[in-house]
């Protein structure tokens, strides 16, 4: 085998193992051997011809740029990038709001329980669960517990 072959074949070797650290998680130990067999196919065309090294040189160096940029572009974009890339921070839900109420505070009913109803609590109105039973309209009540995000209230006297 000549010195030209086993340039090609290191070559190669890296190429395929820089894609497949895309696939695997090794935690970058396959991209580092990749770029460790692409820099020794460089050197070997060094040995075979100065021009031939010169000119893998250049193009490794111009094509690494033009990669780089297509990894941060547009691979996120294809069918296999999107499963491995996490989403953008503007598709992140927003956190909830606090609720208007908690457990011990008091309202009335603003339409009947039966179990769930609307109630209003200092001017601020929420749907709300029965703790037991059917609550008439306009009844005091307490909030006994939050489940959900949604209170539950018991009728006061």
């Amino acid at each position: 085998m000549t010195l030209g072959e086993l340039a090609i074949i290191l070559a190669a070797i890296g190429l395929v193992l820089l894609v497949s650290e895309l696939f695997l998680p090794t935690h970058g130990i396959l991209a580092i051997s990749g770029i460790a067999s692409l820099f020794g196919a460089v050197i070997l065309s060094f040995l075979v011809n100065m021009w031939l090294g010169i000119g893998s040189l250049t193009l490794g160096s111009a094509l690494t740029p033009l990669f780089g940029a297509w990894l941060v572009h547009f691979w996120p974009q294809t069918r296999f990038g999107r499963t491995f890339v996490l989403p953008s921070a503007d598709h992140i839900p927003r956190p909830l709001e606090p609720l208007p109420v908690q457990i011990g505070q008091t309202g009335t009913t603003v339409s009947e329980l039966r179990p769930m109803g609307t109630c209003e609590f200092a001017g601020q109105r929420v749907e709300a669960i029965s703790e037991l039973g059917i609550i008439p309209r306009g009844q005091q009540i307490r909030v006994v517990n939050i489940t959900n995000r949604r209170p539950t209230v018991r009728a006061i006297g």
